[in-house]
């Protein structure tokens, strides 16, 4: 007679294995968004992530200039093309080929954001100090150019804040918001995107205004859209802004640093965990480190460590979608940092043998 209790501990001990086995197998795609040259990277590169090993696996080159800041919605990708006459590509990806192009009208593109709950994106023109809407048809490419603003702004710091500097423009999580980082007006302009008919146009229904000098570069928000956590690229600081009744209160203002650091700063990105726990940021110039901040039941941060990103201009960071690593993107050093992340704690440990050489990588998505 068969003891089927046996049967079924050989069964599962045949099992588990297999299943571990198929878990450290999964991968999903990395694209990484890079300023091209002729010895250099050559367009957007694709790899296989495993989220078991940590390993990233090389892919493909999807060619074309300059495509520094990435978004992807489903099978498609949007990227910007940072040059004088800057434009946004639309890529599928069932084929790795470029679909569309359109100008965005103004210089050095630096940001995309797809909306969330609206046939739209926005294109943010740093050197050009300009915001582009554009609709989008039904399979994903572009539709065209909906609305355009030139923005006249500066502040205190003459060498970078002479005039408008657009660096990015990010959605609150229902789309209702639209939240704009001038870094040379020192400000952060709140716009709704408004239908009417078949188009679309912003209209501005707040502000907030940052430390003079500080230069706002890009921003995460709470879940409510009501604390606002700016990085700060200018002073190497990050920023919190609360909503109180009908103003925005600076209530914090965090250093990207180590006490006693004396250098060049050069805020570069920030990033909330998809549980809502910490905040990320990354500081280039001499500092090259990223911070971790845990947010407090009040929505305000507290700084829990900083450590050295292990390259030369952290530009952008992500945390992959499981949560258990971040990447950061090392412009100057041609190398992408691989850190494992504790989910409970937000501490973070370099991954050395998970490191990524690529040439002037500057953005990261999943």
């Amino acid at each position: 007679m068969i003891d089927l209790r046996r049967f079924g501990v050989i069964f599962l001990g045949l099992l588990i294995p297999s299943l571990f086995s198929d878990l450290t197998a999964q991968t999903t795609k990395l694209y990484v968004g890079t300023y091209t040259s002729s010895t250099g990277s050559k367009g957007v590169q694709v790899y296989d992530f495993k989220a078991g090993t940590g390993a990233s696996t090389f892919l493909e080159t999807i060619p074309m200039d300059n495509p520094s800041f990435l978004a992807r919605k489903g099978k498609i990708l949007y990227a910007v093309n940072e040059n004088n006459e800057g434009m946004v590509t639309v890529v599928d990806l069932d084929n790795s080929t470029a679909i569309g192009t359109l100008p965005t009208k103004g210089a050095h593109p630096c940001h995309i954001a797809i909306s969330p709950n609206l046939p739209v994106l926005v294109v943010s023109n740093y050197s050009g100090g300009s915001l582009t809407l554009f609709s989008l048809k039904n399979d994903g490419n572009l539709n065209r150019e909906e609305y355009f603003i030139q923005f006249r702004g500066s502040s205190v710091n003459k060498e970078r804040q002479s005039e408008s500097h657009i660096h990015s423009a990010f959605f609150s999580a229902d789309g209702s918001r639209l939240f704009v980082s001038d870094l040379g007006a020192d400000l952060i302009y709140i716009y709704e995107v408004k239908q009417k008919g078949s188009g679309y146009s912003f209209n501005r229904i707040d502000s907030i205004q940052t430390p003079k000098g500080a230069g706002p570069r890009h921003v995460v928000l709470s879940a409510d859209a009501k604390s606002v956590y700016a990085v700060l690229e200018l002073t190497g600081e990050v920023a919190v802004f609360q909503q109180k009744k009908s103003s925005w209160v600076n209530t914090q203002v965090l250093p990207i640093y180590v006490e006693g650091f004396v250098g060049e700063h050069g805020g570069a990105d920030i990033k909330m965990s998809a549980d809502h726990k910490f905040v990320y940021a990354t500081n280039r110039g001499d500092a090259n480190v990223i911070a971790c901040y845990q947010v407090m039941k009040d929505k305000r941060l507290h700084l829990k460590s900083i450590v050295p990103t292990g390259g030369n201009s952290p530009r952008n960071l992500n945390i992959s979608e499981d949560g258990s690593r971040i990447f950061v993107t090392n412009q100057i050093s041609n190398q992408i940092t691989v850190f494992k992340r504790n989910r409970t704690t937000g501490a973070l440990e370099p991954e050395e043998s998970a490191m990524i050489e690529v040439s002037k990588p500057v953005c990261l998505i999943f």
